[in-house]
C-alpha cells in the first residue's frame, strides 16, 4: 500500500494513512486530509510547473492554482484517474492556459534527456554556460511535446497515464515524446563534449 506519511493524520489514531484514504477524506470535505495531500504533492507539482513554464516563482503560483482547483473539484472526481495523475492533469492544463495567454516559454535547466544522453560538465563556469545552452534548446520544443516529455521522463508517468491526463491517444504521447527528443537533439549544442 502506498504510504503518504510515516504517521497518520490526526483523526486516524496513529495508523498510517494511505493515499486512497486521504483522498476519500478530502472528497468528503475534510480540510486536514487535503492539507496532508498538499504536503505530499506540493513540491513535485511546483517542480513540474516550474520546468514547464520556466520560472520557479510562477511555478509556485500555478501550483497554488492547481491545488485550489483540485480542492474545488475533488467532490466530482471520478474513478477514471488516480489522484496523482488527476492532479498533474490539472497542473498541465493550468500551465497550458498560462502559456497561451502569455506566449512566453522559458525552461529551467533540464540535463537528463535520457539514460544515454547527458552532457559532461566539470565546473561551475561550464555549468552556467551549459544551462544557457539547454534553456535555448528546450525553448524550441513545442509545449505539447514538452509536457509529454516532462511527464514521462521526469515525472515517471506511463504513456497510458499521460494519454488519459491530456486526453490524447497513447500513440500521440509516444510521438510527442519522440518529437520532443528530436527537437532537443537538433537545437542542443553542448558546450563541452558531444551528445551521443
Amino acid at each position: 500500500m502506498y504510504q503518504v506519511f510515516g504517521e497518520g493524520p490526526p483523526d486516524c489514531s496513529g495508523e498510517e494513512a494511505s493515499l486512497e484514504q486521504l483522498v476519500a477524506q478530502a472528497r468528503q470535505g475534510e480540510a486536514t486530509a487535503f492539507a496532508r495531500l498538499f504536503e505530499a504533492f506540493n513540491a513535485p507539482i511546483c517542480t513540474y510547473l516550474a520546468r514547464l513554464v520556466g520560472n520557479d516563482e510562477l511555478g509556485r503560483d500555478l501550483a497554488q492554482d492547481t491545488f485550489l482547483k483540485a480542492w474545488k473539484g475533488l467532490p466530482s472526481l471520478q474513478g477514471e484517474l488516480q489522484f496523482r495523475a488527476w492532479l498533474y492533469r490539472i497542473a498541465t492544463n493550468i500551465a497550458y492556459s498560462h502559456l497561451r495567454h502569455t506566449r512566453h516559454v522559458r525552461w529551467l535547466p533540464w540535463i537528463q534527456v535520457s539514460e544515454h544522453e547527458s552532457p559532461s560538465i566539470e565546473g561551475p563556469e561550464e555549468w552556467v554556460s551549459e544551462v544557457d545552452v539547454i534553456q535555448h534548446a528546450l525553448r524550441q520544443i513545442s509545449p505539447q511535446y514538452r509536457a509529454c516529455l516532462l511527464l514521462q521522463v521526469i515525472e515517471g508517468f506511463s504513456q497510458r497515464e499521460i494519454a488519459r491526463m491530456l486526453h490524447i491517444s497513447e500513440k500521440s504521447v509516444g510521438s510527442n515524446v519522440s518529437r520532443a527528443r528530436e527537437q532537443f537533439r537538433r537545437f542542443y549544442q553542448p558546450t563541452k563534449g558531444a551528445m551521443e
